[in-house]
């Protein structure tokens, strides 16, 4: 299904890692194992979308080099536009960082993932195609990915790392 989208236009999917409690923010959450299944599937991907707080507070470098892949374009999500730019993700070679505050350059790629909490979820879901959700053993955290009624259907369930792999769909 994803490659038959992608085949004729954009494949979108957001992905989040949480703990049993749901909470997704303080620090690393899931394993080496799983932080290297991500940057394997960025090096695939043409955009990678994140919110402004995500920079300004995480201070991320959000490239492949777990796997010694590509870096993909970023999209900063943001009402504002003042960001260091000694942030690691600013210094990437072969790169481009995109800051907006809509989704409008999502028709430029094919291949996109959205990383986030709870926030970027409900401003994202509406373009989303699958959803990834890591699910890490251990308690932590304060910010409960639990904001919504939604509803999924999972696609697949992996158990290749420490880390429970989820894929699903929303239902309806």
């Amino acid at each position: 299904e994803p490659f038959n989208k992608w085949r004729n236009e954009s494949f979108v999917f957001f992905k989040w890692a949480q703990r049993l409690n749901g909470t997704t923010d303080g620090g690393e959450v899931s394993s080496l194992e799983s932080r290297k299944n991500v940057h394997a599937m960025r090096d695939v991907c043409d955009l990678l979308v994140i919110g402004g707080n995500t920079v300004r507070i995480d201070r991320p470098r959000l490239d492949a080099r777990l796997v010694d892949g590509k870096a993909p374009d970023i999209l900063i999500l943001s009402r504002e536009n003042n960001f260091d730019t000694s942030i690691p993700l600013f210094g990437v070679t072969n790169r481009k960082v995109l800051i907006e505050n809509n989704f409008s350059k999502l028709g430029e790629y094919k291949n996109i993932m959205i990383e986030g909490t709870s926030s970027m979820y409900e401003l994202s879901k509406e373009y989303v195609d699958h959803f990834l959700c890591y699910i890490a053993p251990k308690f932590g955290g304060s910010d409960i990915m639990n904001k919504n009624n939604d509803k999924f259907q999972i696609l697949n369930i992996q158990k290749e790392t420490q880390d429970i792999i989820m894929w699903m769909k929303k239902e309806g």
